[in-house]
């Protein structure tokens, strides 16, 4: 019929072709390994965001009256008692804030926790609140500033006392 001839498999050729076979069975192995490890993690991963998120929804629901953010870097020391006849300066509407630039150190729920202003008011700032609209919350701002050097200079003396904050102009 044909006058083709197939080579005769020698031990070589059949060693080489056991190699190949068993190198790719031990890559497709490992690829399909790392896909279901891959499929599990997200699955995982799912799973545990939606229970923290329950979980957060629950906490927000029974604890609506905690303090939004506290703010300075550095923790007050214990040792440090906020005298509580400190005077503190009210909420402001939005209007009655003063156009200029401030610095925004951070949010508080006046109505639960008014210590971050007693603390700034206390190491001489002047502090202003700016309600938050549809909000509990309220901004916490030092200022207004007349210049730019006072600016730098009240902001060098935020950052010495531990704050963080950003600018803020209305």
């Amino acid at each position: 019929m044909s006058d083709m001839t197939f080579p005769q498999p020698n031990a070589e050729n059949v060693e080489l072709a056991a190699a190949n076979r068993r190198l790719t069975t031990a890559i497709l192995g490992m690829t399909l390994l790392m896909g279901l490890i891959a499929c599990l993690s997200y699955l995982a991963g799912r799973t545990v965001t939606h229970i923290k998120n329950e979980e957060a929804s629950a906490g927000r629901q029974q604890s609506a009256s905690t303090p939004v953010v506290v703010n300075p870097v550095q923790k007050p020391s214990p040792l440090v008692a906020v005298v509580p006849s400190t005077p503190v300066a009210t909420p402001l509407a939005p209007a009655a804030i003063p156009t200029g630039s401030y610095l925004q150190v951070g949010l508080m729920n006046p109505a639960v926790d008014r210590s971050m202003e007693a603390r700034l008011t206390q190491l001489g700032y002047k502090v202003k609140l700016l309600p938050m609209e549809n909000s509990t919350v309220s901004r916490v701002l030092v200022g207004p500033m007349a210049s730019a050097a006072e600016e730098k200079e009240i902001s060098l003396k935020l950052q010495t006392d531990g704050y963080q904050f950003f600018p803020r102009r209305f």
